[in-house]
């Protein structure tokens, strides 16, 4: 069917994408200012991002001819670059333990994870930019998927099947999924980044036997609604229910392109959503080693105000000033070492 053309986009799934990381910046912002109202459930959409993944990478790479090492090129060209320029970055704003900053930084180059050290079992396992947890977990179970990408359905079912009970009794356990940027629930995001992928897979092998869908502003008011709502005393039951049923049904319901201005706001969200995701750490920490050089105090509201646009701002130009010109440059160089290799992702992740 000419909807599920392999150079396909999905633009309504890449729109959600930016609302899923303007989610997760807020939620950082209001727990490092002491406003843990402010979109709450912000976390969650990490989850959303694995089950994206699923979905796109599938479609993408699901038939593709491609091998292992030419797949897990193409994921490093897409998502290394801001990796590094975080990395290095990141290097710049820690104070503390200088001393261990050119290690940290050649674990961070090489994603790395910090999972053995015998810090604090809380530690980040990235401390020059945490939140490149989740792109360390996206990279492992992207290598370990496309091995076994042609699985047969049954195989598929059953790991969802025997993952369910498992990730019910993290969420009760932890009271959530509020996992991944430590080294004492690594082995957890493991588990969590898996089912979520599990399942995005899943709805792209069921996609051609469902025909419902939804305009992409409902659903992007209901993923903000998801990453808003207060928490709760049941909030395990609320995270494992957003990620096993809701979140794959929204990416099922995703699949209707919008046409005109809608469309064209969608590419803008799904283009800044990686960049914004990657340097909101960042953006965060220099603007408030600006605000503290004047004198600054405290958190202010008006602080975050400002802040929030100015890091949207700056995700974008580092997108079109550095991260596009950078992947454009790592996809030439490898179609001339490798002649009729394709120009890589038609679904970036």
């Amino acid at each position: 069917m000419a909807a599920y053309e392999a150079g396909r986009r999905f633009e309504a799934l890449d729109g959600l994408r930016g609302v899923a990381a303007v989610g997760v910046m807020l939620y950082h912002i209001g727990s490092w200012t002491g406003r843990h109202g402010l979109v709450p459930h912000g976390y969650l959409a990490v989850d959303f991002f694995f089950c994206l993944s699923g979905f796109v990478l599938a479609h993408a790479y699901g038939r593709r001819e491609i091998g292992w090492l030419g797949f897990m090129r193409q994921r490093l060209i897409r998502l290394w670059p801001l990796i590094a320029l975080t990395m290095l970055l990141g290097a710049t704003v820690i104070i503390q333990h200088r001393e261990r900053v050119p290690g940290w930084l050649g674990l961070g180059l090489l994603m790395i994870p910090r999972a053995w050290t015998s810090d604090d079992g809380f530690s980040p396992l990235f401390p020059l930019n945490p939140p490149a947890w989740s792109l360390f977990f996206e990279l492992a179970v992207g290598a370990v998927w496309f091995p076994i990408r042609r699985l047969g359905v049954m195989g598929h079912v059953l790991m969802v099947v025997l993952l369910l009970p498992v990730m019910l009794y993290v969420a009760h356990g932890m009271g959530g999924v509020l996992t991944g940027w430590d080294r004492g629930t690594f082995v957890i995001s493991f588990l969590r980044t898996i089912f979520a992928f599990l399942l995005g897979w899943g709805c792209y092998r069921i996609q051609a036997f469902t025909r419902w869908s939804a305009p992409v502003w409902l659903l992007a008011i209901v993923l903000a609604a998801v990453m808003s709502f207060p928490w709760t005393p049941l909030n395990w039951l609320y995270d494992f229910v957003c990620v096993s049923v809701v979140f794959p049904l929204m990416v099922l319901a995703g699949r209707r392109d919008p046409a005109g201005r809608l469309g064209s706001l969608c590419r803008v969200s799904g283009a800044i959503s990686y960049p914004l995701y990657a340097l909101h750490w960042l953006g965060w920490e220099l603007m408030l080693r600006g605000f503290r050089a004047i004198g600054g105090k405290g958190y202010p509201i008006g602080f975050a105000l400002v802040a929030i646009p100015v890091i949207i701002v700056c995700a974008w130009a580092v997108l079109k000033l550095y991260d596009e010109p950078v992947r454009r440059r790592l996809r030439a160089l490898l179609e001339k070492s490798r002649p009729g290799v394709g120009s890589g992702d038609s679904l970036p992740s």
